[in-house]
């Protein structure tokens, strides 16, 4: 390929932007919401009911755990399209993906040339976990939140590199504030870190002592400020703010007990880091073995590889693991990566051909796979036989002679190819095994004629306690009361099939329609009307009239 890329070029690379794309979008709102994503649209939905985009609320009691701004997009999003629907919840991570990745891209090409640059944004792009796994759940908070971090931080090296340091403080402090507003005290941790990561960059400390430096704190303190005051004014700011705090500290063992247990977590650590990286990572320990590379030469993979050590620790040692709260360090790791790729490739071209070849050997997996899946699921045989047809074309160009010089594009394209059939027969068959909670939902309304339900249990307690590590820090406090959990899947497809929010009360009222969950119904004062049990979770739920 070269540098500036011929019109054919460009027309594959649209191609595969568009295949990248549709292999997204296909069956994107089949699956029932996961994880956290109900709890966002919940939140979501119920700033639009109520008209109050200052304080969030769920079940209609206040949310403290995360700051708005996630949800205000995913609200306005819901006002304009006029939909709830999973598919419309799960698109702003697509977007925020493609344009977080084309910020890599522009930022890297001032570094490397043009066609590194635009494979190191494709490496970040077909990175499995945020592929597969960050995109079917893509009304989770993480991709948006790690987009942020990343404008945040490469704002930081970028105008230090011009050495504007108005532009470096105001807008590194201007993101910080956006993530502050997204999940809490993270973005803090980050800014500090990654200003220490500078001052090793630069061999210099005085670069935060510079009067810039108060001009881009003020203007977090004037972003985040203005929020806080408008929710000061609507409910007690201190609760939120210690929980922000607690929701930061809880990520890490406090105890003797916890830490012992997570010793070998901290241990593998590193090999789930890689395992994100996959299949990318793999160039690092044949680099290693081949030579030494000089990675101090490009300023942009050296800023990058101080962010990671300075950073990545406080993810390292926490007690809570999961990859996607570290997809913000992909970007950066890429910029080693793709330094570690261009070098070897110019050094044993022939060696990364080779493991390119070897490579194959998972879409042939994926191959054989898709032609056995309908003697296990013959109502998906047509779907599996095409996709099984697009794999062994796929195969046939992937191992000719003439293409050896675009293999790696090959590789990419076989990624975004599997991520297709995933969506194509994988999602279908990964929803059979599912509960349907938008179908038992339907089922409660029915049952219900439309009655307003309102969710019932014992109230429950937000302790704000501040304990650091049981004995460096504590700092007790009044419990607040809060609303019992709840798997948000019933609130969200309660209102997605009945228009109604369901809200949260502690005490009962004669007369009213009530739901509540399997530990009460032993205790329960009436007789259940209705009850529903979800074998997977132990989630069991039970509609009852005072």
């Amino acid at each position: 390929m070269k540098e500036d890329l011929n019109r054919s070029a460009r027309i594959l690379l649209a191609g595969l932007i568009v295949f990248y794309i549709l292999s997204v979008l296909v069956n994107l709102g089949h699956l029932n919401l996961q994880g956290e994503e109900p709890r966002r649209a919940v939140v979501s939905i119920e700033m639009l009911e109520s008209g109050d985009y200052i304080v969030p609320h769920a079940l209609g009691w206040e949310y403290y755990n995360k700051p708005p701004l996630f949800n205000w997009i995913l609200a306005g999003l819901i006002y304009l399209t006029g939909s709830t629907s999973e598919f419309v919840l799960r698109l702003p991570s697509l977007l925020f993906l493609l344009l977080w990745a084309y910020f890599h891209y522009e930022v890297s090409r001032r570094f490397f040339s043009k066609k590194i640059a635009l494979l190191s944004a494709f490496f970040m792009l077909t990175v499995p976990d945020l592929f597969f796994y960050g995109l079917a759940n893509g009304a989770e908070i993480d991709i948006f939140y790690s987009f942020l971090v990343y404008l945040q931080v490469i704002s930081i090296f970028w105008f230090y590199h011009f050495r504007n340091y108005w532009l470096l403080f105001a807008v590194s402090w201007l993101f910080c504030a956006a993530g502050f507003l997204t999940k809490g005290f993270p973005s803090l941790i980050f800014q500090v870190l990654t200003l220490g990561a500078l001052c090793v960059y630069a061999k210099s400390i005085r670069i935060v002592f510079k009067p810039a430096h108060l001009a881009g704190i003020a203007t977090f303190a004037l972003v985040t400020g203005a929020y806080f005051y408008a929710y000061s004014t609507r409910a007690p700011l201190p609760v939120l703010l210690t929980n922000l705090v607690n929701e930061s500290l809880g990520k890490w063992d406090s105890g003797t007990e916890k830490a012992a247990a997570g010793i070998q977590a901290v241990a593998v650590y590193p090999l789930s880091l890689l395992k994100l990286l996959a299949p990318w990572s793999v160039v690092l320990p044949i680099l290693l073995w081949k030579r030494k590379l000089n990675l101090q030469a490009n300023p942009l993979v050296k800023f990058s590889i101080l962010f990671i050590l300075f950073n990545i620790w406080v993810y390292w040692f926490a007690s809570s693991t999961k990859l996607r709260y570290v997809y913000v360090f992909v970007p950066f790791a890429m910029n080693v990566i793709i330094a570690a790729f261009e070098d070897l490739s110019t050094r044993y071209p022939k060696l990364v051909d080779k493991f390119l070849r070897y490579g194959a050997l998972l879409f042939i997996l994926v191959f054989v796979g898709l032609l056995v899946l309908p003697f296990y699921y013959a109502q998906y045989t047509a779907l599996s036989l095409i996709g099984a047809a697009m794999v062994g074309i796929f195969l046939f160009i992937y191992f000719q002679r003439r293409f050896a010089h675009w293999r790696v594009w090959l590789f990419i394209t076989g990624l975004v190819l599997v991520r297709f059939t995933y969506a194509l027969v994988g999602i279908p068959i990964q929803k059979e095994s599912m509960f349907d909670y938008e179908k038992q939902a339907a089922v409660v309304f029915n049952s219900t004629k439309g009655e307003q339900l309102t969710y019932y249990l014992p109230p429950d307690s937000l302790r704000l306690d501040i304990i650091l590590f049981d004995t460096l820090f504590k700092w007790r406090s009044q419990p607040v009361t809060v609303a019992p959990s709840l798997y948000h899947q019933w609130p969200y497809y309660y209102y997605k099939v009945s228009g109604q929010v369901l809200k949260y009360d502690s005490s009962l009222k004669t007369g009213n329609l009530y739901m509540t969950t399997s530990d009460k119904f032993g205790t329960l004062p009436f007789n259940p009307l209705l009850g529903i049990s979800n074998q997977s979770t132990g989630d069991s739920l039970a509609i009852f009239r005072r």
